[in-house]
């Protein structure tokens, strides 16, 4: 696969598609192109699917003379999980030094009804991590582990607190956490082991938000600045999404921001424009709704109580 200097992404992408679709039905695995939430990607069959918007990151990042290189490790990366599929049960001892809980987007939890609600938006699924993939556990297949479900989320979080951070830093008061791993974001599945890794005290709990799988970010809300500390961490979020021109990997996990309270709520602090529209047209005022998913500030009762009216 070649292209010229400056290749366009699109077109990297739809070569990129056309060039595993041709690599796997040699390996006797059917690929469909298909159109999801986030994106092109390539459903196999009977195994899910494979992101396109990922394989074009990793290209756009590859030299070209690495290009074809790539492509067959993302080959590889196709038929070890087909493997898995087919692959003998598990038995106790091998799953749970690799079961992991995730936080994914409550509309990719589709065959996922064993899965949790963790906050707006946001659902926590359960990971089996293997050493060249990671498959999402559906309802269809979970069955087949034989582990009690909450011995199986309390293990997958107790891996997925251990998952290595490779990388944190301030910017604008806000402090990012990162990493290679996919499961970065998951860590606000626990959030008192997380403040416990990065050796942070949250009397007053913890403002945070998840971009996207490997980002978390977050902020220690102070009574003093009141709603300024959701507008700080808001609107950084604000430059992770794609209408800022930013490419999250896996896609955009979730564009608001929560607040954690020290006795374990979790509650959105952000909203949908149409409810602010509404709310404006009840009182004889017209607003210009736009097209994206823009969300606006609009604090949750349990941050109000604490930092606007100082109740507690």
């Amino acid at each position: 696969m070649s292209a010229d200097q400056g290749p366009d992404r699109d077109s990297v992408l739809n070569g990129a598609a056309g060039y595993l679709i041709q690599e796997l039905v040699r390996q006797g695995i059917t690929a469909e192109p298909v159109m999801t939430e986030h994106g092109k990607a390539l459903q196999l069959a009977d195994m899910g699917r494979l992101s396109m918007e990922n394989v074009a990151d990793d290209l756009m990042r590859t030299p070209q003379s690495q290009w074809e290189a790539t492509l067959q490790r993302w080959v590889q990366f196709a038929i070890e999980a087909s493997r898995a599929q087919s692959a003998p049960r598990l038995s106790v001892d091998e799953v749970l030094p690799i079961v992991y809980t995730r936080i994914i987007a409550t509309a990719d939890a589709d065959g996922c009804d064993y899965g949790r609600p963790f906050a707006e938006g946001l659902f926590q699924v359960l990971c089996l991590d293997y050493p060249t993939h990671v498959v999402t556990l559906t309802d269809k297949n979970i069955g087949d582990l034989e582990v009690p479900l909450d011995v199986l989320f309390g293990l997958g979080q107790i891996n997925t607190d251990a998952e290595p951070i490779d990388e944190t830093f301030d910017e604008g008061g806000v402090h990012f956490v990162t990493g290679d791993s996919m499961f970065i974001a998951s860590k606000i599945g626990n959030i008192p082991a997380l403040l416990g890794r990065l050796g942070v005290e949250a009397p007053d709990g913890l403002l945070f938000a998840v971009p996207n799988r490997s980002l978390l970010m977050y902020s220690l809300p102070t009574r003093e600045e009141g709603l300024t500390s959701i507008l700080g961490i808001a609107q950084m979020i604000g430059s992770f999404t794609p209408e800022a021109g930013f490419n999250n990997p896996g896609g955009l996990l979730s564009r608001n921001v929560f607040y954690w309270a020290p006795d374990g709520t979790i509650e959105p602090q952000m909203g949908s424009y149409q409810e602010v529209h509404d709310r404006a047209a009840s009182h004889g005022h017209d607003l210009d709704l736009p097209e994206d998913g823009t969300l606006v500030i609009q604090p949750g009762m349990v941050f109000s109580r604490r930092f606007v009216m100082g109740l507690e």
